[in-house]
């Protein structure tokens, strides 16, 4: 049983512990073990027998339940990625003969964030972080990247959803995530409104606004100040509909965000847009086809997940990231077609 319970970039981060086991041990019943909320990330997951979920809304009673049937599971081994209260408590008792976990770094990361102090003297992307729980049995990295598995259906629906808004098919889609769950990782929504026009002035380009329920208002206003080219699609998308439409987009342009992990497991080439988080913590995208634009400055990062407001008041690891630094960092991304 492998355990990652959360949220959706952390989960699809696994994907590749995940099939380099399956590939160790073919023969292998392998259970993953999530929050009910985020089971599409791995529903379709052919490396995947079998789920265990999670359900917030059945409180302490459902924990125990839970812990019951994982004990009657008899699993041989637990690995455990989310390394919390609640995956303790889950394995625990669970009978299992091996129980391993990766290191989250909290003391290092602690003194960077509260105190500047840098101990990371090799930056270690959290993917690769997570091997550290199955290295013992020999299990290594296949350079693969990572995955998330999507119906047929889904495709078809976002195709659909393309033409009921007038896409020209001949046109490349580049999709624009300018959301974040925080307000220090997201990049000015006025800087995205002229990546957009130039973008679809210079390269012909359809541009798709994507984002959840939680983003529409602000994608919304994007679509309207750039006009022509441009389809707002924050919202409308389940989260495997957005990995199919990132599957057809030429390039993604994101935030620090759970849709920079969802662009490159379908293999998307992303420009990441960094704030007030940075690579040290471990999240930024893989080294394949991305690129993360960052303003160097000695307050980053003030958090490991982001804040509301800038604690210094000036925001300046945002502000100071420039139109035509972001325009750059297409242009060597894509030097072809961009």
């Amino acid at each position: 049983m492998i355990i990652r319970l959360s949220s959706i970039g952390d989960i699809i981060l696994t994907s590749a512990v995940v099939r380099s086991v399956k590939k160790q041990f073919p023969e292998a019943r392998i259970t993953f073990l999530i929050k009910k909320e985020f089971i599409d990330l791995v529903k379709y997951n052919p490396n995947i027998d079998h789920i265990l979920t999670v359900d917030k809304a059945l409180g302490r009673k459902g924990m125990k339940e839970l812990r019951i049937k994982i004990r009657r599971e008899k699993f041989e081994w637990i690995i455990d990625l989310h390394k919390n209260l609640r995956s303790n408590y889950l394995k625990r008792c669970s009978g299992a003969v091996y129980k391993t976990r990766y290191s989250k770094l909290i003391f290092k990361r602690t003194l960077l964030v509260k105190l500047r102090i840098n101990l990371y003297k090799t930056i270690k992307p959290v993917y690769l972080r997570y091997f550290e729980a199955v290295k013992e049995a020999g299990i290594t990295y296949d350079k693969l990247g990572t995955e998330v598995f999507y119906p047929a259906e889904d495709e078809n629906f976002v195709k659909g959803k393309l033409l009921s808004e007038g896409y020209d098919h001949t046109s490349p889609i580049v999709v624009l995530c300018p959301g974040a769950k925080h307000a220090t990782k997201q990049w000015l929504p006025e800087r995205f409104i002229e990546v957009a026009k130039k973008l679809i002035i210079e390269k012909e380009c359809t541009i798709c606004l994507a984002g959840g329920s939680e983003d529409m208002q602000l994608c919304d206003e994007i679509r309207k100040a750039v006009g022509h080219g441009v389809i707002n699609l924050a919202g409308s998308l389940t989260l495997l509909q957005s990995a199919a439409l990132l599957r057809m987009a030429k390039l993604c342009i994101v935030n620090d965000s759970g849709l920079m992990h969802l662009a490159q497991s379908q293999k998307t080439p992303v420009l990441a847009i960094f704030g007030s988080t940075t690579r040290e913590l471990g999240f930024y995208p893989l080294e394949e086809k991305s690129l993360v634009i960052e303003y160097p400055i000695s307050c980053r990062p003030c958090s490991h997940i982001g804040k509301e407001k800038c604690p210094k008041g000036h925001f300046k690891c945002m502000k100071e990231i420039q139109v035509e630094d972001v325009m750059k960092g297409i242009r060597k991304l894509m030097p072809g077609s961009f």
